[in-house]
């Protein structure tokens, strides 16, 4: 079984380094850039029945690529999701190796999810569900994985959770640029031996307002968000919440008007429901210079390639004995 698999990782590697030569000298490279209000949305039974108002925000896709049973019966203590796009296959395996491993822990289960959209492009598609048929963690739904679906990308990652894997303890939402300081999330914010909190939400708070500037990536039209400010919500780059969170953020999304700022987007509906988030300063949206005292005392680090990401772990790994 163990050559089987190796020998399926090395021929997706090669099929991958293949597609994406093939595709950088053949194809543009942008993806579709798909605006979540311009997306065509069917009109299909929701999931949760006692939503008894008509929802104006039907999150109607349907899943293309699955993993339903990979949560068990009992379910985990931490699910990982995490927002990826279809060419960055290294920066996945990086994570499967390093942070992301689902037995990093014994006795403690985590499940490691990967988040994407459809890709406009077939080969793409392809050579994720190849990927997937390998290592079982890669979830798709079929919206235009862009930029501005990023908001319908973390919806679906609730949806899933509140379908597939009520009875988690908690839930990270993150991205897959993002080194995560795993004993410091686990041990020293979500302590397993405690009883599991609800209506939970932590991460880097922001208090800030719209930007009407349309030369920013993070520009908000008028009409879209009249509010001069926006309720504190958490840098996207990494967040945590209680599991039964994912059901009421998805069940408020199907009525509240759509954003393409995700992080935006996700407390608006925590503002409906009344839940504030929890400033953690462990929590950073921004690169910080590898230090091992410094790395110890963070839960996340924004904007770490593959290469770096190794590097990180394996150093702090081997370094565990010394003191800072």
């Amino acid at each position: 079984m163990a050559s089987k698999v190796s020998c399926l990782y090395i021929l997706t590697v090669v099929c991958w380094a293949s597609a994406l030569w093939y595709l950088s000298v053949t194809r543009p490279t942008s993806y579709s850039s798909h605006r979540v209000g311009d997306v065509t949305i069917v009109q299909k039974n929701v999931t949760f029945g006692n939503i008894r108002t008509r929802p104006i925000n039907p999150h109607s896709f349907e899943f293309v690529i699955n993993e339903p049973e990979k949560c068990g019966k009992d379910g985990p203590f931490l699910v990982i999701l995490i927002s990826t796009t279809h060419k960055e296959f290294d920066a996945r395996q990086a994570i499967r190796e390093t942070w992301g491993n689902e037995s990093n822990f014994k006795g403690i289960k985590i499940v490691t999810l990967f988040l994407l959209g459809k890709n406009s492009d077939p080969v793409l598609n392809q050579m994720v569900e190849q990927e997937s048929q390998i290592f079982h963690d890669i979830v798709v739904e079929d919206f235009i994985d862009s930029y501005h679906n990023l908001t319908l990308k973390t919806l679906m990652g609730m949806r899933w959770v509140a379908t597939f894997c009520s009875k988690a303890k908690y839930i990270m939402k993150t991205d897959s640029d993002i080194f995560v300081n795993m004993d410091n999330l686990i041990y020293k914010l979500l302590k397993p031996t405690t009883k599991p909190r609800r209506r939970y939400f932590t991460g880097y708070v922001i208090n800030g307002g719209p930007i009407r500037d349309v030369r920013s990536k993070w520009y908000m039209p008028r009409d879209l968000y009249p509010e001069s400010n926006y309720p504190p919500f958490c840098s996207g780059t990494g967040y945590i919440f209680s599991a039964d969170v994912a059901e009421l953020i998805y069940k408020t999304s199907l009525h509240t008007r759509l954003l393409h700022l995700e992080d935006v987007y996700v407390g608006l509906c925590l503002r409906k429901l009344g839940i504030h988030p929890f400033q953690n300063s462990g929590f950073n949206h921004w690169k910080m210079a590898y230090s091992l005292c410094r790395y110890r005392r963070v839960i996340t680090v924004h904007q770490i390639g593959p290469e770096e990401m190794h590097r990180i772990w394996n150093d702090m790994s081997s370094k565990k004995h010394l003191r800072c």
